[in-house]
Order: C-alpha cells, then structure tokens, then sequence
C-alpha cells in the first residue's frame, strides 16, 4: 500500500471557498456539502439518550427532526412538524410505535402515512403523510440515513471483536463546524502540544512523526511514523468518522489505551455533536473491575464543572489554559483549541505546512466531490471499509 508524501502547502491546499469554488464547511440541504454528507449514514444521538415512549428535538446537518422510540425498542425519525398545521412533532405522545401530533390529534404510522385524524371525514388520512428515515442502532448510537433513494450497507464500518467492552462517552455540543474537529483528528502532532498540560499523550509526544495520508475506497488512511520506524495508522471513514487509538482519559489509567470511533456530527454550520463510542480489551474479571472503576471515575466527571463551561472560560480569557485540570482535560483542552478557532474557521487565512499533509488530503478529497456533485458529474462510489485495516499504536 503506498502513501502520498505530496508537499504542496500552496494556493488551493487552504480550504477556502474562493479558492475551491465551494463551500466545505456548510452542511445545509440543497448544497455540495449537504448532498454530500446526506449519501451516509449519520450518527445522531447516544442510543440510551432516547427512551422507549419518548419523543425529542434532533436538529442534523441545518435540519429539524423529531426523534423517538417506539415500544418495540426501534428508534424513529420523522419531520419535526405536523403537516397539517406545522405543529411541534415531539410535543406529543408515542404511541406503540406511531406518534400523535399534540394540537389535532394526527396520528402517524413508523413508515409516515396518517392513520387517524379524530376530526375529519374518513378517508382522509390516507392522503397525508409525514416525512420518515432510515435508523439503525450499532455500537451504542443512533445512526440515520437522510438521503435520497436506499441507503448504503449497514453498519458503516467494521469494529474491534476482541473481548472487551464498547462503551459511550459523554455527548459534548461543540460550538463550531464539524470540519474543524474531523480535520483535528487527522492531527498527529498537535497532541504533544494541545495535550501536554496534564500529560494525557506523553507517551505520543516523545518525538514528533512524519505525517503520510492515502485516499481510501472508504475515506482516508494516515499514518504517523516514528524515529524508530514504528507507525500510529488511524483511519478517517467517510464522511465524518475517525477510529483511532486513544491514550487512557485523564483519571482513568486502569483502562489501557482504547480504540474509539469518533463522530463528528453536525448540528447546523456552526455547531457540530462529538459522538464516540470506545472499545477496551479486557477478560470478564478486567471488565468487571473496569466498569466498578468507571463509575467511580463518572462520579468525579459529575461533580466537576461541565467540559464545555470550562472551555468556554478558557476561550474567554477566564483561567488559565496550563494550569487547567478536570476529569475530562483532554475534552476540554479539544474543545477550546477547536472551537476557539471561530465558528467557522476563516481556511483562506491559514499557513499550512508538512504536518498539516493528511489535512491538505482531505480537504482536496472533500473539494473534488463537492465540485463534482455542484456540475452534476459522477461521484465516487465509497464502500465499507474492509475488517481487517485497523488502527495500530505505534510504539
């Protein structure tokens, strides 16, 4: 398998709109961008976040929709009004698996027809329907598809099947565009600095690796090469996934390292969700102390100040970055370097240089099929990823 060692930092490697003739960062329906994130299927919520019987809020990708589950256990998405009269959908009440609109009384099956309008001639129902997607559940989350037509094969991407346990991190909202964070996880060197502060990644800050990146059937492939020779591969899944090896998280040193799946979902432009999923290795006995270890670990994230507050203190000038320490420091200091960058990040103005390699990758990968899609040209045909490419260490 080859790698591409292309250095050009110049003109079209920023990422700006001008420069590309589109718009990377912009997810809204209608544009590249939106027809391009809506071809794959979206994690949207922490399954265990959704009760059975309870509908909710979901704003993706500049889109409203309401979110339920049905008394089967199966998840729901449908369009956040009524189309009678534009009410709230998830102000009302679930129903087996239908939902009921609160201000008619509309009620409407899991596939979108209308099946009771308590107020109207019969018949009548079955010319109304609601908007429906896709949902399937896997690895603790809520995934959906948006697009148009059938959609792709599911799940997504292959996991880790050794034993171990996959457990869900917290939801953080970010309040900035997704591509600023996706494009951080394709950052190999900026843990030995961003991190450095509570020495969460020291074992990765011993030396700063060569980056390399290759464009994949199913997204891209980067590595991180040490002094000694030794790789950290890490695996970036179209559109908007990252599986990775992570350090422990700070407070937590009795997991080992984890592989995680990172989410970056956006919300609407300017503000994305951070949807992860993390497999540790362990027999029955080490899981059985892992989780009795989690809890307690949960218990002092609970009581500390919420990731995002900090962050936004730090972005405010208020403390001190350095000498910031919190059960979630890595969270936050994440969340502070990408978020303070600006909502939406001003590309035209960046240097980029040979660290920045898997960045510049993907932003061209990103460019070609915005602009294949806005001249209605064929777009490339993305495929699941095969099982046996996994993320590595390193060292």
């Amino acid at each position: 398998m080859t790698h591409s060692t292309q250095t050009d930092f110049g003109a079209e490697a920023d990422g700006s709109a001008s420069r590309f003739g589109v718009d990377l960062a912009t997810t809204k329906p209608g544009t590249p961008g939106g027809v391009f994130m809506r071809q794959f299927w979206i994690a949207v919520a922490r399954a265990k976040d959704i009760a059975a019987g309870e509908a909710k809020p979901l704003r993706i990708m500049n889109e409203d929709f309401t979110i339920y589950r049905g008394a089967s256990g199966q998840a729901h998405i449908v369009d956040a009004h009524c189309p009678h009269r534009f009410a709230l959908m998830h102000l009302g009440w679930v129903e087996g698996e239908d939902i009921r609109c609160v201000y008619h009384g509309w009620k409407f099956d899991c596939s979108g027809q209308c099946v009771e309008q308590p107020a109207e001639e019969p018949g009548f129902a079955r010319k109304v329907k609601i908007g429906v997607y896709p949902t399937q559940e896997f690895i603790g989350l809520v995934y959906a598809y948006f697009g148009e037509g059938e959609p792709p094969a599911f799940p997504p991407f292959p996991v880790r099947e050794t034993p171990g346990i996959m457990d869900i991190w917290n939801a953080e909202r970010v309040p900035c565009n997704y591509l600023q964070s996706f494009e951080n996880s394709m950052d190999e060197v900026h843990v030995a600095f961003t991190h450095s502060p509570g020495g969460s990644h020291a074992p990765l800050a011993v030396d700063l690796p060569s980056v390399s990146a290759e464009e994949t059937d199913w997204g891209m492939l980067r590595l991180g090469t040490r002094r000694n020779g030794l790789a950290r591969v890490s695996l970036h899944y179209a559109p908007n996934v990252t599986r990775v090896i992570v350090p422990p998280r700070t407070g937590l040193n009795f997991a080992g390292w984890r592989e995680i799946y990172f989410h970056f979902t956006p919300v609407d432009d300017e503000n994305h969700l951070w949807l992860i999923a993390g497999h540790t290795e362990g027999t029955e006995a080490e899981i059985a102390d892992y989780r009795a270890k989690q809890a307690e670990y949960d218990k002092r994230v609970a009581a500390a100040p919420p990731a995002g507050d900090v962050a936004r203190d730090l972005m405010a000038g208020i403390g001190r970055y350095a000498d910031t320490r919190h059960p979630d420091l890595a969270v936050i200091q994440d969340l502070a370097t990408q978020a303070g960058q600006g909502r939406i990040v001003r590309r035209s103005g960046e240097r980029l240089g040979r660290s920045d390699i898997a960045i510049i990758q993907w932003r061209k990968i990103l460019a070609r099929e915005l602009r294949i899609i806005a001249e209605g040209g064929a777009r490339k045909t993305w495929t699941r990823a095969p099982a046996d490419i996994k993320p590595t260490l390193g060292f």
